[in-house]
């Protein structure tokens, strides 16, 4: 996916002399969108005076990667940032739980969307489905199958037959196929349930993937169900998931405040 020389693809958010530093990492995605997925949500980061800076996860993939040795890359690059805030969609999600156990993240607040802390067998058997289907039918009908996985219930599934933005770039079907695969087996509950500082999760009530029982709490960890919501909280629900991450944000720094 990645030489081993190759460096982190980003994009930054904001004051750069901003007091607080966040990082997000993103979900999957065969093509990178430039940070987009995270629009919805920026502004909550943004108005609570951090610069963000969002991260392709993929773009540190290496052939024969398992989640614990894509973390692990990210880990050098995330700890030199000296992270005030951990943020993550999906797999990105997955990643920042998988370093939840490094002392250097305790000192982080943690934003989780739809991000599994463990997969169970049906999680693992439907994103398996995804990604065989990109050798089997291609890339293009592989995203459609995401697509009708990870869409809102208030959005329409596309016509059978109907035109899609065919993309056959093998390199996106890899990254598509392989970023999948990541999460097969993932379980993070000792490292979240353990994690001292404050952690939300976010997540849509009516998602056909990432839903209740895929995430994990320890003491003083918030999950919040936004109704109406799939796979992508943020851009079905946009307000509801940026009051969501705002009030966490607004919590946890008057928490700071007491505690000095």
């Amino acid at each position: 996916m990645t030489s081993p020389t190759a460096t982190p693809v980003a994009v930054r958010l904001g004051d750069a002399g901003a007091p607080r530093t966040a990082c997000v990492l993103a979900p999957v995605m065969a093509r990178w969108d430039q940070g987009a997925f995270f629009e919805p949500v920026a502004g909550a980061l943004l108005s609570s005076g951090h610069r963000v800076t969002v991260y392709d996860t993929l773009s540190l993939l290496r052939e024969g990667d398992d989640l614990a040795a894509l973390a692990d890359r990210w880990a050098g690059v995330l700890r030199a940032e000296e992270p005030d805030l951990l943020a993550g969609n999906a797999l990105g999600g997955a990643v920042v739980q998988h370093l939840l156990d490094q002392p250097w993240t305790h000192r982080a607040d943690v934003v989780l969307l739809s991000a599994p802390t463990v997969a169970d067998g049906p999680l693992d058997a439907t994103l398996e489905r995804i990604a065989a289907a990109v050798a089997s039918h291609g890339t293009a009908a592989a995203l459609d199958l995401l697509h009708e996985v990870v869409r809102g219930p208030e959005e329409p599934s596309p016509a059978p037959g109907g035109p899609r933005h065919l993309d056959e770039d093998p390199l996106h079907g890899r990254r598509l196929a392989a970023g999948l695969r990541l999460l097969h087996r993932a379980d993070a509950r000792h490292r979240v349930e353990a994690f001292p500082g404050g952690l939300l999760h976010v997540y849509g009530t009516e998602s056909k993937l990432v839903q209740r029982q895929h995430l994990a709490t320890g003491p003083g960890h918030t999950r919040v169900g936004v109704p109406r919501a799939g796979m992508r909280p943020h851009a079905d629900q946009p307000g509801a998931t940026r009051q969501a991450v705002a009030a966490f944000l607004e919590a946890q720094r008057t928490k700071r405040i007491h505690e000095k």
